[in-house]
Parts: C-alpha cells; sequence; structure tokens
C-alpha cells in the first residue's frame, strides 16, 4: 500500500493532465483540438531557423499573408503551381531574413536611419525594392516620385487596410535589401588586394614555360602490393568529417503506370474525328473560327505560319502546308493517340518579324493630328519625346522586332497590321477605348506563309481505362505483400516501368523522367523504412505505387559510408608513392630528359606556355604537376626535376624556354580579386543559414 500511495503522488499531476486531455476532447471539436496539439508537436514543423522552430499552421498564416499581398499587386490572379511555389519561397525567404541575415548584419553594426530610408523613397538613392514594382514606374521603366507618393497619401483613406498592409510589405523588404547591401559592402570595402598580391598576380600569368617531360601513368591496374589498413581508412574520415556535411536523402523505387487511352478510346476518338471532319470539309472560312473554337483542342489563331513552324503539331501538316495552296484540305491524320485534320485557308508573302514604334495618344482625333504631323516630315523621335518622360537607354516608343505570333499573343489586335503594311507605314491602333500610333520602321523579308484553321482532338483515357489501369497498380499492391522484394519482382516480370530513386532529395519534383512527382517525393519523406505506399495518382497521368528502401539522415557522412572510398583514394596515393620510390630507383644517375624515358620504357613529350594560371584555364593539367614548374620557373630552374607525384601519375620535367607577357595587367588583377568577392558574396545567405544550422522541411507539407 505504501508503493501504491507513492506512485499515486508521483502520478498525480500527469493523470490529471490525461483526463483534462480527455475532457477536453469530449466538449472540443476535434479538429480544433488537432490544431492546439500540433502547436506543440515537432511532426507539424516545416523547419527550424536558428534553433527556433517554425509551426506549419504559423507558416501557413504567413503563406497567407504573401499570397494577399500578390493579389494586391496584380501577381496573384489564379491558383497555378508556379504561384504557389512562389509565394511559399517568398514566406520562407522572409523567416531567413528575420531570423538570420537581419540579427546577422545588426551584430555587424549596421543599420538604417529614418533620414535614409526617406532617402530610398524620394531621394536620389532610390531603393531597387521600389523600383521593381510597376505600381511605381512610368512607361519608360523610371521611378516615379508622383506616384509613390500618392501611393503613400492614400494609406490613411484606405478604409479596407490593404495599401497599409502592402506598405509594410514594401518597407520591410527594402529595409532588408539596404541592409543585406550594406554588409556585402563592407566585406567587398575589407577585401583589397594588396600590392604584393597583385604583382605576384601578374607574374604568374604573364610568365610563361615551355617544358619536356616524362609521366610514369598511374596504371588502371591495382597494385597488389599496396595495403590500406581500417586504421588509416578512420584516421582520414576523421580529416576530413567536417566536409561531409549532408542533408537527408533516401532510396526509394517507384513503379508508374501511364494513364493512356486505350484501342477502344482510340477508336472512339477516331469516329468523334470522322464525325467533325464531315462538317468541317463543307464549312465557309468565315465559319471556321466558331467551329474550331468549339471542337478543337488546338485552338483557332488567326495568323499566317511559315510551314516549318507547323511542325510541332504535325511533319505531316507542316509539309502539306508547304506542298499546297489555299483551299487544300488535309484529311484526318493519326499519330500519338491525336488525331488532325486541316484546310489551308490562305497563302501570302509576309514579313516574319516587324520593327514596330508607338505613340500614345489617347484621343482618336489626337492619333490623327499626330499621323498627319509625321506625314508631313517631323521626326517620330521628336514627337514621341513629347509623350514619354525622358529616358536614357532605348528610343522613345520603340517596341523593337516582333514575329506575327508574339504580336497576335501579346498586343492589342489592331497591331498585326504592321504584318500587311510596308516599311514607314503610320496606322492607329485602339486598344481599351484609348488609341496609339503605330509605326513600320523596319521588316524582314516577305516568305511564304499560310493561314491554317487545324481541327486536332486528342484521344483521351475513358473512366473504363482509369479502372482499368488502376485494377492494374492494385495488383501491384496484392502481390507485393508490402514486400519490397515481392514488388520489384511482380513489376520486371509484368513489364512495369520500375524506377529507382537514390539519394532522393525533400520535395523533389522529379523521379527519374517523370515530372510533377512532388506528391510522391512527399510521401517518401513521411514514411519508415521498407514501408510501400497505396496508389497515388499524379495528374491524372500516372499511377504511382512508392517503396522505401533506405533514409540516410542530415548530419555527416557515416564513416560506412564513406571508407570504401577512402580506401580507393589512400590506395591511389600510397601507390604514387611507391611508383615515386621507384622511379627515383630507376632513374638513378640519369643526365637527361631522353636516359629518363628509356629507363622508365617512357617518351620525352613537350607542353608550351604553362602559366601558374593554368590551374584554373580549365587545362587538362595535372595540377602538382603545374604547381612544381611555376616553382621551378620562379625560382630559375633549368634542371631536370623530379620524381613528382601528381595524381595522374609520377613526372620528371625540364624547363627549355620561359617567356614574359604584359597581357595581364594590374586591372585584370583587380577584376580578379572583385569577382572573388562578388562570389563571396553570392553565397552569404547560404553561409549565413549554414552558420544558423537552418533546416528546411517544407516539403512534407507542401
Amino acid at each position: 500500500m505504501a508503493v501504491l500511495e507513492k506512485m499515486r503522488k508521483r502520478m498525480g499531476v500527469f493523470i490529471s493532465i490525461v483526463i483534462a486531455i480527455a475532457l477536453l476532447a469530449f466538449i472540443v471539436n476535434p479538429d480544433d483540438l488537432q490544431r492546439v496539439m500540433s502547436m506543440f508537436s515537432s511532426k507539424y514543423d516545416v523547419g527550424k531557423i536558428a534553433g527556433k522552430s517554425i509551426n506549419q499552421q504559423e507558416f501557413s498564416r504567413r503563406v497567407e499573408y504573401y499570397s494577399n499581398i500578390a493579389k494586391l499587386t496584380g501577381a496573384g490572379e489564379g491558383n497555378s503551381e508556379e504561384l504557389n511555389e512562389r509565394v511559399n519561397n517568398e514566406a520562407w525567404n522572409s523567416y531567413i531574413a528575420d531570423n538570420v541575415i537581419v540579427p546577422a548584419c545588426e551584430r555587424a553594426g549596421i543599420k538604417i536611419g529614418e533620414g535614409e530610408i526617406e532617402d530610398m523613397c524620394g531621394g536620389v538613392d532610390i531603393s531597387p525594392v521600389l523600383l521593381s514594382e510597376a505600381a511605381f514606374v512610368d512607361a519608360n521603366g523610371q521611378f516615379d516620385k508622383n506616384q509613390f507618393q500618392n501611393f503613400i497619401q492614400n494609406i490613411d483613406q484606405d478604409a479596407s487596410g490593404q495599401l497599409a498592409a502592402y506598405w509594410g510589405y514594401l518597407e520591410n523588404n527594402l529595409i532588408q535589401e539596404r541592409m543585406f547591401t550594406k554588409y556585402a559592402a563592407m566585406i567587398a570595402k575589407g577585401t583589397v588586394a594588396n600590392k604584393l598580391q597583385v604583382r605576384r598576380e601578374i607574374a604568374e600569368n604573364n610568365n610563361s614555360y615551355d617544358v619536356d617531360f616524362v609521366i610514369q601513368p598511374l596504371s588502371y591496374e591495382r597494385d597488389t602490393t599496396v595495403k590500406v589498413s581500417n586504421e588509416e581508412i578512420k584516421k582520414y574520415y576523421e580529416q576530413i568529417r567536417p566536409a561531409l556535411k549532408k542533408v537527408e536523402t533516401r532510396d526509394a523505387e517507384i513503379v508508374v503506370l501511364p494513364i493512356e487511352p486505350s484501342e477502344k478510346d482510340v477508336k472512339a476518338a477516331q469516329e468523334e474525328m470522322d464525325k467533325l471532319y464531315g462538317e468541317f470539309q463543307t464549312l465557309q472560312d468565315s465559319e471556321m473560327k466558331a467551329f474550331i473554337t468549339k471542337n478543337s483542342d488546338i485552338p483557332f489563331n488567326d495568323v499566317y505560319f511559315k510551314s516549318d513552324e507547323l511542325r510541332q503539331v504535325s511533319s505531316i501538316l507542316s509539309d502539306f502546308v508547304a506542298e499546297n495552296k489555299a483551299g487544300a484540305l488535309l484529311q484526318p491524320q493519326h499519330y500519338d493517340n491525336q488525331f488532325v485534320a486541316a484546310k489551308i485557308l490562305d497563302v501570302a508573302n509576309r514579313p516574319d518579324s516587324v520593327f514596330l514604334k508607338y505613340i500614345p495618344a489617347g484621343e482618336e482625333k489626337v492619333a490623327d493630328s499626330i499621323i498627319n504631323v509625321l506625314k508631313g516630315g517631323a521626326d517620330f523621335a521628336e514627337v514621341a519625346s513629347q509623350y514619354f518622360q525622358p529616358q536614357r537607354t532605348a528610343e522613345p516608343g520603340s517596341i523593337g522586332w516582333i514575329t506575327e505570333t508574339v504580336c497576335y499573343a501579346n498586343l492589342p489586335q489592331g497591331f498585326m497590321k504592321a504584318f500587311t503594311s510596308k516599311n514607314g507605314d503610320l496606322f492607329k491602333v485602339e486598344a481599351g477605348g484609348s488609341y496609339v500610333v503605330a509605326k513600320v520602321d523596319n521588316q524582314t523579308k516577305p516568305v511564304r506563309k499560310s493561314k491554317v484553321a487545324i481541327l486536332s482532338l486528342n484521344a483521351s483515357a475513358s473512366q473504363e481505362t482509369f479502372s482499368n489501369i488502376y485494377a492494374e497498380a492494385g495488383k501491384v499492391l496484392d502481390n507485393s505483400a508490402k514486400d519490397i522484394k515481392k514488388m520489384e519482382d511482380y513489376a520486371l516480370a509484368n513489364h512495369l516501368d520500375l524506377v529507382p530513386a537514390n539519394s532522393l532529395l525533400g520535395g523533389a519534383k522529379t523521379i527519374g523522367s517523370y515530372d510533377n512527382m512532388k506528391e510522391v517525393s512527399r510521401w517518401i519523406f513521411d514514411a519508415k523504412e521498407e514501408a510501400i505506399s497505396d496508389i497515388i495518382t499524379v495528374n491524372n497521368k500516372y499511377y504511382v505505387i512508392a517503396a522505401l528502401k533506405k533514409i540516410h539522415p542530415a548530419g555527416y557522412a557515416e564513416l560506412n559510408e564513406m571508407s570504401e572510398q577512402i580506401k580507393q583514394f589512400l590506395t591511389v596515393k600510397k601507390t604514387i608513392d611507391n611508383m615515386a620510390k621507384n622511379s627515383a630507383d630507376l632513374v638513378g644517375d640519369a643526365s637527361s630528359l631522353e636516359e629518363i624515358a628509356d629507363k622508365l620504357a617512357s617518351t620525352v613529350s613537350s607542353i608550351n606556355d604553362v602559366t601558374f594560371s593554368s590551374l584554373n584555364a580549365g587545362q587538362q593539367l595535372d595540377p602538382m604537376f603545374i604547381g612544381n614548374i611555376a616553382k621551378a620557373g620562379a625560382e630559375g630552374n633549368r634542371n631536370i626535376v623530379g620524381p613528382v607525384k601528381g595524381s595522374l601519375g609520377v613526372y620528371w620535367f625540364q624547363i627549355k624556354d620561359s617567356k614574359i607577357g604584359a597581357f595581364y595587367t594590374e586591372s585584370d588583377a583587380q577584376n580578379k580579386s572583385d569577382n572573388a568577392v562578388y562570389s563571396i558574396i553570392n553565397v552569404l545567405p547560404q553561409l549565413m543559414c549554414n552558420d544558423a544550422n537552418v533546416v528546411d522541411q517544407r516539403y512534407r507539407f507542401y
């Protein structure tokens, strides 16, 4: 009884908590309880930054915030995968900025004053953040202070609070951008190439050497006398372990069953195509657009194509258009589960590209007036400059070279007149109730082009086909019995696509040759070793069954993972050490490279213009060989040097000539130093993240 009483006292608090949770589960909505419990579980963390865990719910709120910002700026229309990923990355990067980059800048003593913020918003040093916002940039790409001031003044008048939210977003970004810019500038200013370094750099690049040499190459056959012990492997592993840090990866396999139309589906598509073609061939040209828009899988394009441009649809269609006149009909053609028929509506010689200019006129009468002035001999650029704010680069109103298909897809339809106009022609274009004056300033030589009505119908998998393929996927599961080896055997025996996915990274979008596999990789990183997934549907294109074979945790590569590579490296090193010793014994007192070559059963080779910078020039030369040549050259050594131990074998060499150039200057040395600094700055954020032990596990949820 005494023991029982002690247990009651010790377990009292714990039992109270259990009872409280049970009562809470009874009176609270289960979904709400799940959300509360998730706040205390690392299972629901999307990552960790500087020791701080980021909960999935917390992160979702920030994603929602950036989604709203994207909608405010007009960049968040739709719900595409690309948009979702961009918003997700922006939310994650904001955590990096708040918890890693800004604190690192602050520790370096960097601050932003109020006066500096004002200057970034309207002074002489406008922030790149504001320059990248279309709302504050004029038609010429210049920052418009008036537009920005109007925006600021309207914040207090906006009852919705959207403008205030947008400004908060911008202010935060411009401060973060400026702090990092200052940090980078501090590093750049503190990294100086001193005079000694510059002189050495110039000498290393301007002093070149012509060399005769003998190489005793490393044999592909292993030297069986060379032994590497486990102690040696372990010792070398400890030396290189800091460089073996790695993220978590997993080894998996997937069985992929493509969802493709059956013969029955293809036959049904052919019957539908025959029916449509019966009507298609009787239509007037004026009726084609409506018919194609309603019935074809390829939209109607009211443009003229070169025949080669249609090859992406079908080579048969491309050849047909190249060889036939207006009015010709291409009967239905079948390939790759697609049926295509076509009619050539017109054939004409038209320019492939035109160089367009424009002047925004606003009202139609203003456009007419501008055209009259230009026809009277006025210079287009001078007239255009009156309707554009001063700009530093391109001529005002210059659109540039544009093809017919690009013009049709991106500009108001009135601009299509450019492809039936001559050089110098002027015309007005109505766009959203406003007018512009357009000019064809240049054009390419006219070529044969055709306007084509294309009737295309894709054979797609029916519901019956989906069911049949799903049943086949089910057989994979049934025959595997949760055993990966059995799954592999069944897939191979039935000629199914078995795809290995070794060293897979979290959030991987591609597995083998298959794209859009993010959901599959998410399952792989949420599963336990030896687990087999249920059937996963990918974009209604594939049924996938995944199996997780092995988990490689984040951390450092283990000794057993690296031992074979280390053994090979040490074996080569010991082999070359032995070769160098044997080579020295064989060469003895030989006084020329020819004698050395004879004793080593080799030949004398030559290489010219070797500089120390050859190490960075992409030449396939042994670094140790180059280094020793540069050292001997700098010392004025013209004797035979060797044996030199390299990575490819053992060398004996002699410098026969040296040359001093002047093509590499102090400016080149400074540029090289600057590039090295820029390289450091580019990796700074990643270095900061490494220092803060950032762990990104968003792939588990998104």
